[in-house]
Protein backbone atom coordinates (compact mmCIF):
# COMPACT_ATOMS: atom_id res chain seq x y z
CA UNK A 1 0.00 0.00 0.00
CA UNK A 2 2.74 2.59 0.73
CA UNK A 3 4.32 1.54 -2.30
CA UNK A 4 1.06 2.65 -4.37
CA UNK A 5 0.55 5.81 -2.33
CA UNK A 6 4.26 6.51 -3.19
CA UNK A 7 3.59 6.09 -7.03
CA UNK A 8 0.08 7.11 -7.52
CA UNK A 9 0.49 10.73 -4.76
CA UNK A 10 3.98 12.49 -6.16
CA UNK A 11 3.49 16.04 -6.85
CA UNK A 12 5.76 18.47 -8.74
CA UNK A 13 7.59 20.93 -6.79
CA UNK A 14 6.58 23.92 -6.19
CA UNK A 15 8.30 27.16 -6.13
CA UNK A 16 7.89 30.44 -4.74
CA UNK A 17 6.95 33.15 -7.15
CA UNK A 18 8.82 35.88 -5.12
CA UNK A 19 8.18 38.78 -3.42
CA UNK A 20 5.53 40.52 -5.78
CA UNK A 21 5.59 44.50 -6.71
CA UNK A 22 3.14 46.76 -7.93
CA UNK A 23 2.93 49.75 -9.42
CA UNK A 24 1.90 52.58 -6.75
CA UNK A 25 -0.26 55.52 -7.42
CA UNK A 26 0.91 58.96 -7.33
CA UNK A 27 0.56 61.05 -4.63
CA UNK A 28 -3.02 62.44 -4.92
CA UNK A 29 -3.29 66.56 -4.89
CA UNK A 30 -6.68 67.18 -5.61
CA UNK A 31 -10.00 65.75 -4.57
CA UNK A 32 -12.05 62.92 -6.97
CA UNK A 33 -15.27 63.22 -7.54
CA UNK A 34 -17.80 60.37 -9.07
CA UNK A 35 -21.60 60.31 -9.22
CA UNK A 36 -24.12 58.13 -10.53
CA UNK A 37 -27.72 57.02 -10.54
CA UNK A 38 -29.82 54.20 -10.58
CA UNK A 39 -32.91 52.93 -10.83
CA UNK A 40 -35.17 51.14 -7.80
CA UNK A 41 -33.09 53.17 -5.55
CA UNK A 42 -34.90 55.90 -2.43
CA UNK A 43 -31.71 57.11 -0.96
CA UNK A 44 -28.02 58.26 -1.38
CA UNK A 45 -24.69 56.39 -1.16
CA UNK A 46 -21.71 57.93 -0.25
CA UNK A 47 -18.17 56.72 0.19
CA UNK A 48 -15.26 58.98 0.57
CA UNK A 49 -12.31 57.08 0.51
CA UNK A 50 -8.54 58.27 1.36
CA UNK A 51 -4.74 56.34 1.28
CA UNK A 52 -4.10 55.45 4.13
CA UNK A 53 -0.56 54.53 6.07
CA UNK A 54 1.45 51.26 5.37
CA UNK A 55 0.11 48.12 7.76
CA UNK A 56 3.55 47.65 8.54
CA UNK A 57 3.91 51.28 10.29
CA UNK A 58 2.31 50.55 13.61
CA UNK A 59 2.10 53.99 15.11
CA UNK A 60 0.63 55.73 12.57
CA UNK A 61 -1.78 52.51 11.82
CA UNK A 62 -3.27 52.28 15.25
CA UNK A 63 -3.91 56.60 15.02
CA UNK A 64 -5.73 55.96 12.09
CA UNK A 65 -8.14 53.46 14.14
CA UNK A 66 -8.24 55.44 16.57
CA UNK A 67 -9.31 58.37 13.90
CA UNK A 68 -11.94 55.67 12.51
CA UNK A 69 -13.22 55.26 16.15
CA UNK A 70 -13.60 58.78 16.93
CA UNK A 71 -15.38 59.93 14.00
CA UNK A 72 -17.32 57.02 12.74
CA UNK A 73 -17.90 53.37 15.08
CA UNK A 74 -20.97 53.66 17.16
CA UNK A 75 -23.45 55.77 18.16
CA UNK A 76 -21.00 57.81 20.55
CA UNK A 77 -18.61 59.12 17.12
CA UNK A 78 -18.88 62.29 16.07
CA UNK A 79 -20.43 61.44 12.92
CA UNK A 80 -23.41 59.99 14.44
CA UNK A 81 -23.80 62.61 17.02
CA UNK A 82 -23.40 65.65 15.20
CA UNK A 83 -24.92 64.18 11.88
CA UNK A 84 -27.76 61.72 12.85
CA UNK A 85 -28.39 62.89 16.47
CA UNK A 86 -28.52 66.22 16.90
CA UNK A 87 -29.64 67.40 13.25
CA UNK A 88 -32.93 69.02 13.79
CA UNK A 89 -33.97 67.68 10.17
CA UNK A 90 -33.10 64.27 9.21
CA UNK A 91 -30.15 64.29 6.12
CA UNK A 92 -28.45 61.03 7.01
CA UNK A 93 -29.90 57.74 7.61
CA UNK A 94 -26.57 56.22 8.30
CA UNK A 95 -23.07 58.05 8.93
CA UNK A 96 -19.62 56.15 10.05
CA UNK A 97 -16.14 55.24 9.14
CA UNK A 98 -13.62 52.29 9.09
CA UNK A 99 -10.02 51.29 8.12
CA UNK A 100 -9.30 48.42 6.14
CA UNK A 101 -5.87 46.63 5.87
CA UNK A 102 -3.72 46.12 2.62
CA UNK A 103 -0.56 45.06 2.14
CA UNK A 104 0.10 47.86 -0.18
CA UNK A 105 -1.22 50.90 2.21
CA UNK A 106 -4.41 50.83 4.11
CA UNK A 107 -7.77 52.69 2.84
CA UNK A 108 -9.40 54.82 5.60
CA UNK A 109 -13.38 55.43 4.19
CA UNK A 110 -16.16 57.32 4.91
CA UNK A 111 -19.15 56.12 4.47
CA UNK A 112 -22.77 57.53 4.28
CA UNK A 113 -26.60 56.32 3.54
CA UNK A 114 -28.55 59.85 3.36
CA UNK A 115 -31.55 61.69 1.90
CA UNK A 116 -31.17 62.04 -2.26
CA UNK A 117 -32.68 65.97 -2.16
CA UNK A 118 -30.37 67.14 0.10
CA UNK A 119 -26.87 65.82 -1.51
CA UNK A 120 -24.77 69.03 -1.00
CA UNK A 121 -25.68 69.79 2.45
CA UNK A 122 -24.56 65.56 3.47
CA UNK A 123 -21.75 66.14 1.55
CA UNK A 124 -20.77 69.38 3.22
CA UNK A 125 -21.49 68.05 6.62
CA UNK A 126 -19.43 65.43 6.31
CA UNK A 127 -16.40 67.83 5.19
CA UNK A 128 -17.03 69.84 8.18
CA UNK A 129 -16.68 67.42 10.63
CA UNK A 130 -13.67 65.98 8.37
CA UNK A 131 -11.95 69.60 9.00
CA UNK A 132 -13.01 69.57 12.89
CA UNK A 133 -10.61 66.07 13.36
CA UNK A 134 -7.40 67.93 11.53
CA UNK A 135 -7.72 71.16 12.77
CA UNK A 136 -8.46 70.00 16.75
CA UNK A 137 -6.69 67.45 18.42
CA UNK A 138 -9.27 65.22 19.70
CA UNK A 139 -9.97 64.64 23.21
CA UNK A 140 -7.97 62.66 25.50
CA UNK A 141 -11.12 61.26 26.40
CA UNK A 142 -12.00 59.83 23.25
CA UNK A 143 -8.33 58.86 22.59
CA UNK A 144 -9.04 56.71 25.92
CA UNK A 145 -12.07 55.68 24.94
CA UNK A 146 -10.74 54.58 21.57
CA UNK A 147 -7.76 53.08 23.01
CA UNK A 148 -9.80 50.96 25.45
CA UNK A 149 -11.86 49.68 22.59
CA UNK A 150 -8.42 48.47 20.39
CA UNK A 151 -7.44 46.49 23.74
CA UNK A 152 -10.52 44.57 24.12
CA UNK A 153 -10.30 43.69 20.38
CA UNK A 154 -6.81 43.10 20.41
CA UNK A 155 -7.62 40.83 23.04
CA UNK A 156 -10.32 39.01 21.46
CA UNK A 157 -7.98 37.77 18.79
CA UNK A 158 -5.95 35.75 21.15
CA UNK A 159 -9.57 33.86 22.78
CA UNK A 160 -8.94 30.28 20.61
CA UNK A 161 -5.90 28.67 18.67
CA UNK A 162 -7.96 29.44 15.32
CA UNK A 163 -7.73 33.18 16.02
CA UNK A 164 -4.07 33.20 17.49
CA UNK A 165 -2.84 31.49 13.51
CA UNK A 166 -5.36 34.17 12.07
CA UNK A 167 -3.96 36.77 13.78
CA UNK A 168 -0.04 35.31 12.52
CA UNK A 169 -1.04 34.83 9.22
CA UNK A 170 -2.22 38.21 8.77
CA UNK A 171 0.67 39.49 9.76
CA UNK A 172 2.64 38.08 7.73
CA UNK A 173 1.11 37.88 5.15
CA UNK A 174 0.00 41.69 5.05
CA UNK A 175 2.71 43.30 7.06
CA UNK A 176 5.61 40.30 6.16
CA UNK A 177 6.32 40.51 9.81
CA UNK A 178 5.05 39.86 12.96
CA UNK A 179 6.35 42.51 14.85
CA UNK A 180 3.10 44.50 13.93
CA UNK A 181 1.58 41.97 16.75
CA UNK A 182 4.34 41.78 19.04
CA UNK A 183 4.62 45.37 19.67
CA UNK A 184 1.05 46.65 19.06
CA UNK A 185 0.44 47.07 22.78
CA UNK A 186 3.39 48.71 23.35
CA UNK A 187 2.80 51.12 20.25
CA UNK A 188 -0.71 51.65 21.53
CA UNK A 189 0.30 53.18 24.66
CA UNK A 190 2.83 55.72 23.53
CA UNK A 191 0.43 57.20 20.98
CA UNK A 192 -1.24 60.60 22.06
CA UNK A 193 -3.77 63.40 20.85
CA UNK A 194 -0.85 64.98 18.92
CA UNK A 195 0.45 62.05 17.27
CA UNK A 196 -3.14 61.25 16.04
CA UNK A 197 -4.28 65.03 14.96
CA UNK A 198 -0.53 64.45 12.75
CA UNK A 199 -2.01 61.38 11.14
CA UNK A 200 -4.99 63.11 10.14
CA UNK A 201 -2.84 65.93 8.91
CA UNK A 202 -1.34 63.35 7.28
CA UNK A 203 -3.83 61.32 5.38
CA UNK A 204 -7.78 62.83 5.63
CA UNK A 205 -6.71 66.21 3.81
CA UNK A 206 -9.66 66.97 1.71
CA UNK A 207 -7.29 67.41 -1.15
CA UNK A 208 -7.01 63.24 -0.79
CA UNK A 209 -10.55 62.22 -0.84
CA UNK A 210 -11.77 59.67 -3.30
CA UNK A 211 -15.60 60.65 -3.23
CA UNK A 212 -18.47 58.50 -4.32
CA UNK A 213 -21.80 59.12 -4.30
CA UNK A 214 -25.03 57.27 -5.92
CA UNK A 215 -28.35 58.70 -6.09
CA UNK A 216 -31.80 57.54 -7.01
CA UNK A 217 -32.60 58.59 -10.70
Amino acid sequence: MLDHIRKNFVFEETKSAGKQTYPQESTQTKPKYAENTKKNINTGFLLMGFHGPKPLNVAENISADILSIVLGEGKSSRLYQNLIEKQQEQIFNVAGATQYEFKEGNVFLIQANFMPEKKDIALDLLKTELRKIIDLPISEKELEKAKKKLKVGFAEEAETVSEIGETIGHCLTVCEDISCHTNYLKTLDTINVEFVQKTAKKYLSSNKATISILIPE
